[in-house]
């Protein structure tokens, strides 16, 4: 396996060596002393790094790309412990992502007419002015998570649902953080729903 081309594709797709170790699995400091020549690649750890840094068609337009950290699940539901576990990086290729932004999947229907479940959302930490129409990841007193968008009068936070059981969350009623703005979705193409 050519060192110089893993050190390559590492800086033109801007990830570290950690993102690499921890999107094959590999034990960081063995692929740091790979990378330096004092040990061999076993092979399915070469098959691995393969398979993260696929080789491109040379007549390929190249986008600048760059990897963030996808963290885990934001409810879009009731507040829920589930952000913050994860160690995948999601690439992306959208020059404006802010630095510092990182994903998380979408859990539950609360926002589902705008971003069905199973969805990614990029969200900027850097931007927490709330603005009307907006959405945001919020964090209650106990650590709980959620995802909806910020309307006022009242200052509340509304689901976009298709299920008539989700509620608003008025704002002030009780402490809320927020975490950051949706910069972004990826999704999947989901059949509509019918109405």
């Amino acid at each position: 396996m050519d060192v110089e081309w893993i050190k390559a594709e590492l800086a033109r797709r801007n990830m570290t060596q950690r993102d690499l170790a921890q999107a094959i699995g590999m034990d960081e400091n063995h692929l740091s002393k790979a990378l330096k020549g004092k040990r061999q690649f076993k092979l399915h750890e070469a098959d691995a790094i393969r398979a993260e840094l696929p080789e491109e068609p040379e007549d390929i337009e190249r986008l600048p790309v760059r990897s963030i950290p996808l963290l885990g699940e934001v409810p879009a539901g009731s507040f829920d412990h589930r952000e913050n576990r994860g160690g995948r990086r999601l690439i992306v290729s959208d020059p404006d992502v802010p630095a510092g932004a990182y994903g998380l999947t979408v859990k539950g229907d609360s926002m589902d007419l705008i971003v069905p479940e199973g969805s990614t959302v990029i969200i900027d930490p850097s931007d927490r002015q709330l603005w009307p129409g907006a959405r945001y990841v919020v964090r209650s007193a106990d650590g709980g998570t959620t995802f909806k968008e910020y309307q006022e009068g009242p200052a509340r936070l509304v689901p976009c649902s298709s299920n008539p059981d989700h509620e608003e969350i008025l704002l002030g009623a009780e402490l809320v953080v927020i975490e950051g703005r949706v910069f972004s979705y990826a999704m999947r193409d989901v059949p509509r729903r019918s109405v």
